[in-house]
């Protein structure tokens, strides 16, 4: 008998996913993957063996796969926060995935793991806990663990205060246990500024992550997105090929310069949409916006350096991350 591992990495399991469902939350809400990427972007896509659109799908989950900077632009995916959770095993490794070419994934050796170099890990975009709800969880959690589902990241860069912001959506946004299923974007923010990796210098690392959640309130389908770095952390590992300060700026905006410390930023739709060069606009979903005309606020207690040592060392304790329960941050989240 088949186990729930080997169909999930099975070449025939991947063919036949669905992934991402656009209509999710409900039959009337299309939060479609078509016009999120603009043409230029979309020649980067990889042939796909089984998608003429250059998807790759998972268990509702869609990667959108930069074959350019070998990561993803963003993983799409479904929860049923009413379904969650549900116990699961990790994988313990991740796999290239069969239906496009080896050369244009990340691998093990890009990591140097069989050397047990662990200066950066390879970083889930849409994550194993996260996809585990359901019937289908096991499976679900399983087929995270491809390659183009993931971006080199500072260690536990998911945890903490990133995984809290998601539990809280979940729990805290939608009135009605059956309005608790959301749409989730997570991908690297791809910059050409992004420095080059100091042991393949063509590989630029990104610096930036973004979140956006589409999520149903009793007001209506909201959309709001979150940001976060970990351009610090990078750098006092000496990851990158020059040293030289960095920072991110958009429309004549400074505002990220401190962004290195302050670990996740509440940001508007649209001024994400600016400057990634991403449509996340969709009809009959409102972009939240944030009080007094801001385009960003800080939503969780981290004042300086100093500090966010002392949150990430709490961050790192105990279990492995993805088994270890969110720390309950206080978060200054806006919602309708």
């Amino acid at each position: 008998m088949t186990s729930v591992l080997d169909k999930a990495f099975a070449k025939a399991t991947l063919l036949a996913c669905k992934g991402y469902i656009p209509s999710f939350i409900n039959d009337s809400a299309n939060v479609s993957l078509n016009n999120i990427l603009s043409a230029a972007y979309k020649k980067s896509l990889p042939k796909v063996e089984g998608n003429t659109d250059g998807f790759l799908n998972y268990t509702d989950l869609t990667v959108l796969y930069d074959t350019d900077r070998k990561v993803p632009f963003f993983s799409a995916y479904n929860i049923d926060g009413s379904q969650r959770g549900v116990k699961v095993s990790r994988a313990n490794k991740f796999r290239l995935d069969p239906r496009i070419p080896a050369d244009i994934q990340l691998s093990d050796t890009f990591y140097d793991l069989r050397k047990d170099i662990t200066e950066f890990e390879i970083g889930h975009m849409a994550a194993n806990n996260e996809m585990a709800w359901g019937v289908d969880a096991q499976l679900r959690a399983y087929q995270t663990f491809h390659f183009p589902n993931s971006v080199p990241q500072a260690e536990n860069l998911n945890t903490g205060i990133w995984k809290t912001l998601e539990t809280y959506i979940i729990d805290e946004s939608a009135t009605l246990e059956s309005d608790k299923k959301i749409c989730v974007f997570t991908g690297p923010l791809l910059l050409k500024t992004d420095p080059g990796y100091i042991k393949q210098p063509d590989f630029k690392i990104p610096l930036f992550f973004f979140k956006v959640i589409v999520f149903m309130s009793s007001k209506g389908l909201y959309s709001t997105a979150f940001m976060m770095s970990h351009e610090q952390k990078m750098k006092d590992q000496h990851m990158f090929v020059t040293v030289a300060e960095r920072g991110l700026t958009a429309a004549s905006d400074t505002a990220f310069k401190d962004f290195k410390y302050r670990k996740v930023f509440q940001v508007n739709v649209g001024y994400l949409e600016d400057i990634s060069g991403m449509n996340f606009t969709w009809k009959g979903v409102k972009k939240l916006l944030l009080k007094n005309g801001a385009q960003m606020q800080e939503i969780a207690e981290i004042k300086d350096a100093d500090d966010a040592q002392k949150h990430e060392g709490e961050m790192m304790r105990g279990a492995e991350p993805d088994n270890t329960p969110a720390r309950k941050y206080k978060l200054n989240i806006t919602l309708p």
